[in-house]
């Protein structure tokens, strides 16, 4: 394991969007990035965010034990409801701020981020077994992609902000 896979996830998440922004803001030629960039650097971030966002439910599909494949975890039905809204609060987000508006995105991005962190904890000890249930298989992974998701709304939270 690297020496940043060792790092807390939340301190990965501030450090990834610290060096995001430091990237987008402090460089030195930052003076001449236009508007457009700016837009494109967003835009960019969300896409890769709604990408990620959308594997959520794959990584959960038939994740516990049973049946010839698996079985699905219990609250799988609310967990794709909620994958479903958060994608697309994620999509009309991106809209929005392709078009210029922007005087809601800090809320629309808090709310999704929460949407993410809902869906994780919808599926800890999801799964039968063990005196309070079991997590799914690739649960780790789902941690990893919500604060992977997570550090890129941060990242655009900072530009918006900035």
């Amino acid at each position: 394991m690297s020496t940043f896979g060792r790092i807390p996830a939340g301190l990965r998440q501030s450090v990834t969007v610290a060096a995001l922004c430091a990237g987008l803001m402090l460089n030195p030629l930052a003076a001449s990035v236009s508007f457009a960039d700016t837009n494109s650097a967003i835009d960019k971030l969300l896409g890769e965010a709604i990408t990620q966002a959308q594997t959520m439910v794959a990584l959960m599909t038939n994740n516990c034990s049973g049946g010839a494949h698996g079985q699905p975890p219990e609250a799988y039905d609310a967990f794709v409801k909620r994958s479903n809204d958060v994608n697309k609060q994620l999509v009309e987000l991106r809209v929005a701020l392709a078009r210029g508006e922007t005087p809601n995105a800090t809320q629309q991005i808090d709310s999704a981020k929460d949407g993410l962190e809902k869906m994780v904890t919808m599926m800890h000890e999801n799964c039968s077994g063990g005196a309070h249930g079991v997590n799914p298989g690739n649960y780790g992974k789902l941690v990893s992609v919500k604060e992977n998701v997570s550090g890129k709304l941060d990242a655009v939270k900072t530009i918006l902000e900035g």
